[in-house]
C-alpha cells in the first residue's frame, strides 16, 4: 500500500500497537540447509522445506528462510506449483508501502493460504496464484516485517538498494538452491509501491545481465504490477476524476461540487510543482510539491480517512479499523505471525523481535529520499527496449493508486508504441461470458522481440485487485503468463 508522508504520521498508532504483541523466544534449532554463493563469499541463503500444513495448506512444496547479503537478512516463503512445478513459471511477489511487508500478499490476497476469520490459522485459497506458477513472497527491503539488520546497519532508503539485495537473491535463489529454476521463465509482479520496486528490480535485472554475462542470468520475461505507484504527478491529478465524476463505477462522484471545484483550483499547481520535482529530484523540492498537492489536493479525501472514516484503497467502502490501512485481515495477521508456535515452526531468530505488518522505519527511510516522488517511465521504458512485457492492472476504486492517473500517465508515456497505445480504445475483457473491466494492448518490435505493453481495469475492485475479484484476478493473471490476449 502506498502512504503519503502525512498518512504515515496516522499509522504510527498501529505500529506501536503491533510491536506490543509480546515477543515469544524460539529455541535455536538446526533447521536450515545454508547455500553459499559462488560469486560473493558474503551472500548465503539458509532454507527449510516446511512440513507443517496447518502453517499454510499450499497443496503444494512450501519452503521457508532468509538471505543473508552481509549485515543484512531478507525473508522468503517460497511455494511450487499446484500443477506441474518442473515446468510453470516462476513468479516474485512484491509488497508495496514502502515498509509493506509480503505477507499481506500472501496471506490476504493471492496465496495458497490466507487468513482466516479469527487470526489464529489460515484456510486454502482456491484462487491463490501458485494453482499454475511457482511463487515467491519476500519481506524487502531488509527492516520489514520477518527481515532484520545486524545492529547498527543503516536502513535501506531506496528502491535501487532494494533491487540490488533482491537481484542477489534471485541470481542464488535459481543458481545454487534450485537450479532447475535456472532457466525458468521468471516474472515480477507486486502491487502499490512496487510500481517503483518492480520496474527498478527489472532494470537492475537486465542490465547486470548484459554487464556480467559470465554470472548467473535471471530469466525475465516480463512484469505485472497492480494499481502501480509508478508516477506520484499524475496520481495527484487522478484524484479529482477517481472523486469527482462516475468514471470508478460509481453511480454518483463520491465528493460534492463544492469540493470538486476546490481540487480543481488547486490541481494545477500541484502538477507545476511536481514536474519540477521530477526534472530535478532533489529531496527538499520533492517534499515541498508533495506537501502543496497533500493540502490542495490529496488531503480533501485522505484527511478523513482511518477509524470510521474513508477508504483510500475503495471509494465506496469505510475504513474498518483504528488506521488508514483499514482492512481487519492486516490485524489478523499481524496477530497471527507473532503467535509462538508459528514462530517455532519459522524457526524466526531472536534478532527479528516481534513481527510487524509494516514497517513505519523503512517508510521514513524512503521518504527523507523522496524515492517515491519520482516517475519510473525510464525503468519501464529500459524493460521495453530490451523485450521484456509490461503490463498494469487496476482495480477502478482504487483512490491510492487511481486508474484516472495511471491511464494518464499510460497515454503520456513516451516509447515506440505510444502512438498506437493512445490511438487505441477501451476494449472489453470477459471472464465467463461476462464483462470485467477493459483493457489497451500494444504489441511492438522492441528488444529483437515482439514487446507487449498492456493495460487492464477490473470492475468493482479497489487497491488489491486479488483481494477483492479472486476469480478475475487469477484470470488474468493466468492469461498474461500465457501470452493470452484479453480480448
Amino acid at each position: 500500500m502506498k502512504l503519503s508522508i502525512a498518512s504515515l504520521l496516522t499509522t504510527l498508532a498501529l505500529a506501536s500497537s503491533l510491536s506490543q504483541v509480546p515477543f515469544q523466544e524460539t529455541p535455536e534449532v538446526e533447521a536450515f540447509q545454508t547455500y553459499h554463493s559462488q560469486f560473493s563469499p558474503d551472500h548465503s541463503i539458509r532454507i527449510k522445506q516446511q512440513q507443517n500444513s496447518t502453517l499454510c495448506d499450499a497443496r503444494s512444496k512450501q519452503y521457508t528462510g532468509w538471505l543473508d547479503v552481509g549485515p543484512k537478512h531478507i525473508f522468503f516463503w517460497y511455494f511450487e506449483s499446484q500443477s506441474n512445478p518442473t515446468a510453470d513459471p516462476l513468479l516474485l511477489w512484491l509488497t508495496g508501502g514502502p515498509g509493506g511487508s509480503g505477507m499481506v500478499g500472501l496471506l490476504q490476497e493471492l496465496g495458497p493460504c490466507v487468513i482466516n476469520d479469527f487470526g489464529n490459522g489460515t484456510v486454502y485459497n482456491e484462487y491463490g496464484w501458485s494453482k499454475n506458477a511457482n511463487i515467491i513472497f519476500v519481506d524487502q527491503p531488509a527492516g520489514v516485517g520477518f527481515s532484520y539488520l545486524d545492529e547498527g546497519v543503516p536502513l535501506p532508503a531506496t528502491s535501487w538498494t532494494a533491487a540490488e539485495d533482491m537481484h542477489h537473491f534471485l541470481q542464488l535463489f535459481t543458481t545454487d538452491v534450485f537450479p532447475d529454476l535456472k532457466k525458468r521463465e521468471f516474472h515480477i509482479t507486486g502491487e502499490s509501491y512496487a510500481g517503483h520496486y518492480v520496474p527498478t528490480l527489472g532494470a537492475q535485472i537486465v542490465s547486470q545481465n548484459l554487464l556480467y554475462p559470465g554470472r548467473p542470468q535471471i530469466n525475465l520475461q516480463s512484469t505485472f504490477t497492480g494499481n502501480a505507484y509508478i508516477s506520484p504527478l499524475d496520481t495527484a491529478f487522478g484524484y479529482w476524476e477517481t472523486l469527482c465524476t462516475t468514471n470508478p463505477g460509481v453511480s454518483s462522484p463520491i465528493f460534492n461540487q463544492t469540493r470538486c471545484d476546490i481540487m480543481a483550483t488547486n490541481l494545477p499547481r500541484c502538477m507545476e510543482l511536481a514536474k519540477v520535482c521530477y526534472n530535478h529530484p532533489d529531496p527538499a523540492i520533492c517534499i515541498a510539491a508533495e506537501d502543496v498537492c497533500w493540502n490542495g489536493v490529496i488531503q480533501h479525501y485522505d484527511g478523513e480517512s482511518g477509524a470510521g472514516g474513508r477508504n483510500r484503497f475503495d471509494i465506496t467502502q469505510p475504513c474498518e479499523t483504528k488506521n488508514d490501512l483499514c482492512y481487519p485481515e492486516i490485524i489478523r495477521i499481524n496477530e497471527y505471525l507473532n503467535l509462538p508456535w508459528v514462530y517455532e515452526a519459522l524457526h524466526v531468530p531472536k534478532a527479528v523481535g516481534n513481527y510487524s505488518i509494516y514497517s513505519l522505519d523503512i517508510a521514513y527511510a524512503f521518504a527523507l529520499t523522496s524515492d517515491g516522488a519520482i516517475s519510473m517511465a525510464p525503468q519501464v521504458l529500459y524493460l521495453l527496449e530490451h523485450g521484456v512485457d509490461v503490463l498494469f492492472y487496476q482495480g477502478n476504486l482504487d483512490l491510492a493508486c487511481n486508474t484516472a492517473g495511471n491511464l494518464q500517465w499510460a497515454n503520456g508515456f513516451q516509447w515506440k508504441g505510444q502512438p498506437a497505445f493512445v490511438a487505441q480504445g477501451k476494449r472489453k475483457w470477459e471472464v465467463g461470458g461476462k464483462s470485467v473491466g477493459w483493457f489497451k494492448e500494444v504489441k511492438i518490435e522492441m528488444g529483437g522481440k515482439e514487446t507487449t505493453f498492456a493495460f487492464a481495469t477490473v470492475d468493482g475492485a479497489g487497491h488489491m485487485v486479488p483481494y477483492d475479484k479472486s476469480k478475475e484476478a487469477l484470470e488474468l493473471v493466468g492469461r498474461w503468463l500465457e501470452r493470452r490476449s484479453y480480448a
